[in-house]
């Protein structure tokens, strides 16, 4: 399990009890989050799966079903196309297709928010404040909205986001905002090699969802073996918003191997 930008693999905490009694689950902090190393310039999406490519061959002992939330996804990826002999299968949460896509969204608003707070640094509660009062412009509205008023993002979800961006290395922001962690990602070159099935979790574009209907529609020409499961009541949050609905879809895809 490989989460997503910003985040730690707590953000897998509520699925991990639901798989664990079948699957030997592994959940990962990539570089430059939660208690992983800081890697100066690293934070491209190659750079996040050598790493995982690294501990898939190092403690793994056969092929394994990754399943990569939003930059996860973009990781796993790269995995299952470059090293196809290490993954059995591959879900991919919502993940961006595209840099330009992801730019001219307004993750970029919450992005520059983000940096700035891990900049700022301070205590869980203060970033937790600061979380709260990033403003960002949604799909449909005219108007910037804070974090802190969108449903779901109580005073107990802010402070786990704190604590996650508490251990954030700031450049994983940084690059991301000038474009550089997306630079070396090409997912139209790198579908048609990846040979494994592969489910493609959906979320509503219309709710803040990163894969768009085009994309969607050209992934799943370009997979070798592809499902796709819409959730047209979630946002890209998914799992982290609801998670019945994704165990639904992931034990379905796993059964289905």
């Amino acid at each position: 399990m490989l989460h997503g930008l910003g985040r730690t693999w707590q953000d897998f905490a509520i699925l991990i009890p639901k798989f664990s009694p079948r699957w030997h689950v592994y959940a990962l902090d990539l570089r430059g989050h939660g208690k992983s190393g800081h890697v100066p310039s690293g934070y491209s999406s190659a750079g996040y799966a050598a790493e995982i490519v690294g501990f898939l061959q190092d403690l793994v002992t056969g092929p394994a079903v990754l399943y990569g939330h939003s930059m996860g996804g973009v990781a796993t990826m790269h995995v299952a196309a470059e090293h196809p002999n290490l993954v059995r299968a591959v879900i991919l949460g919502d993940n961006p297709f595209s840099g330009e896509h992801l730019q001219h969204s307004f993750y970029r608003d919450l992005f520059v928010g983000l940096h700035a707070l891990a900049l700022k640094g301070g205590s869980v509660q203060e970033l937790a404040k600061g979380l709260a009062n990033i403003r960002i412009s949604l799909p449909g509205l005219h108007y910037p909205i804070p974090l802190g008023d969108l449903p779901g993002n109580d005073e107990a979800y802010l402070t786990k986001w704190a604590q996650s961006l508490r251990q954030l290395d700031p450049e994983v922001f940084a690059m991301t905002l000038d474009g550089a962690t997306l630079a070396d990602f090409d997912s139209e070159a790198l579908m048609p090699r990846m040979q494994c099935p592969t489910l493609i979790m959906q979320a509503n574009p219309e709710l803040g969802g990163l894969m768009t209907d085009k994309e969607v529609e050209r992934a799943m020409r370009l997979l070798l073996k592809p499902k796709l499961v819409k959730f047209p009541l979630l946002g890209h949050a998914l799992h982290l918003q609801q998670p019945q609905p994704i165990i639904k879809a992931v034990s379905a895809f796993l059964d289905s191997l």
